[in-house]
């Protein structure tokens, strides 16, 4: 099948399968409104239970913006992006620890500066939540322009078409149900999203599953290359604040321990179909657009006559993201920032206040997403901005750490991503350089604190 073939438009069985996914989502979402206590709302009531877990966890990993990305990855660098995966899968199981610990200190966190707040001063809380906002705003965009685009790209639809759709389905079915909501539309839409994966692949002729893995890519792996990607994916993991929403969200710490483990497995099966799309493309479609691999990678593996499966795929990789980074970003505005001002204690306000947050980022992501379609300079700059509160994140369960140093830490990170966009080097491969910035203004502030606290003593 020719990858650059002409859109198709819609036809009655892509609008029926894209009619009823959308109606089981509204449904969840409002099947969850039933359960209208705050805690509830905030934070699922603090049962969440394994299978909840891992599935939120894979659903908001494998998302419109992952797919196209890590499809572009490996696209445009081959087998060393599968490295990727790899390393999520080991962060994951590197994070438990960690995990367990938060999930012993306090419970009645709900956001991952929270954690930096308890650990390293209020204002350290804050200026950490200013950051993930920044970041978090930046992958909501990203799932907006990638989700859209594809959704586009395989159904015909204008890319303004699908941008509303998407952002509307989100809109209804997120303010309804808040984070219970999130819970287990994830888990309806990662049992799709593999379901629709295993089809695509059982279709694939034999010759195409040979021809894509004995091209002679992976004898000139790239070792470079190979290490950036695993260190890249061992590191998001920390920085990813639904995974730490997730944990607090547990109904104890055996279901972190297990949500963590079989995260780590499956991220593995699901790289490994983004990736099967990815290779496909690299070889099938040589010269097109790194971020259009994904859907060239569909349109080379698929029949005609499933495509409609395809598009049902896309739209569950859009929402199942989407909704998980709009509700992180309203309740840290509820939580993070609201909430210096009023109870600290999860109540009705604060869940009615969250809900105004969801439906205006909602509004902002479609807006700026429909204005603004730079995809990949969008990624390179929220990834070097999210890498920059890493070292403090990781320091604060090992040491006792002074907010001044933490402040430092982040600003130098944030500094140097901005230096680097001023002096046009803002390059995917300088950008996760903020990660070691960061790290050494973090190492240095602290010892000369420490040494000017020794003299104070003499």
């Amino acid at each position: 099948m020719n990858p650059q073939h002409d859109k198709a438009g819609l036809s009655a069985i892509n609008i029926l399968l894209l009619i009823a996914y959308a109606l089981i989502c509204l449904i969840i979402g409002i099947y969850s409104h039933k359960k209208k206590d705050a805690s509830g709302y905030m934070i699922g009531g603090r049962k969440l239970k394994t299978a909840g877990f891992v599935f939120s966890v894979l659903a908001s990993y494998v998302g419109g913006a992952a797919v196209v990305a890590y499809a572009a990855y490996v696209y445009r660098f081959g087998p060393a992006a599968l490295a990727v995966f790899a390393g999520t899968g080991l962060g994951f199981l590197v994070f438990i620890p960690y995990a367990l610990k938060i999930k012993r200190a306090n419970t009645k966190f709900l956001t991952l500066s929270d954690w930096i707040g308890f650990t390293s001063g209020k204002s350290s809380g804050t200026i950490s939540a200013l950051v993930l906002f920044v970041v978090y705003f930046g992958m909501l965009l990203n799932q907006f322009i990638a989700g859209s685009s594809i959704l586009a790209s395989i159904s015909g639809w204008s890319y303004e078409s699908a941008l509303s759709l998407s952002a509307l389905i989100i809109g209804v079915y997120l303010t309804a149900g808040g984070f219970n909501s999130v819970i287990r539309t994830d888990i309806f839409q990662y049992i799709v999203l593999l379901a629709l994966f295993g089809i695509m692949i059982f279709y694939v002729p034999h010759e195409t599953i040979k021809s894509t893995f004995a091209k002679g890519e992976f004898e000139r792996l790239n070792p470079f290359m190979f290490i950036a990607f695993l260190a890249f994916g061992i590191f998001i993991v920390f920085q990813s604040a639904e995974y730490w929403q997730r944990v607090y969200a547990a109904k104890n710490e055996k279901v972190v321990k297990r949500g963590l483990q079989w995260s780590a497995v499956l991220v593995l099966i699901s790289g490994a179909l983004i990736s099967f799309a990815g290779l496909s493309a690299h070889f099938g479609a040589p010269g097109i657009d790194a971020r259009d691999a994904f859907a060239s990678g569909l349109r080379i593996l698929m029949p005609q006559h499933l495509q409609s499966l395809g598009l049902v795929l896309v739209f569950a990789a859009i929402m199942s993201s989407a909704d998980t980074i709009i509700f992180v970003l309203a309740s840290s505005l509820s939580v993070d920032f609201m909430k210096k001002f009023k109870s600290s204690e999860i109540n009705l306000s604060m869940a009615r206040t969250t809900k105004i947050f969801i439906l205006l980022l909602t509004l902002a992501g479609f807006a700026f997403a429909w204005f603004f379609r730079d995809l990949i300079q969008v990624i390179i700059f929220i990834t070097g901005m999210g890498f920059t509160i890493i070292p403090a994140v990781i320091a604060s369960f090992h040491f006792k750490l002074q907010p001044i140093s933490v402040w430092i830490s982040f600003l130098s990170g944030i500094i140097y991503i901005f230096i680097l966009i001023l002096s046009g080097n803002l390059a995917a491969e300088a950008s996760i350089a903020s990660i070691l910035i960061s790290f050494l203004a973090l190492i240095v502030s602290a010892a000369f604190l420490k040494i000017k606290y020794r003299a104070s003593k003499k």
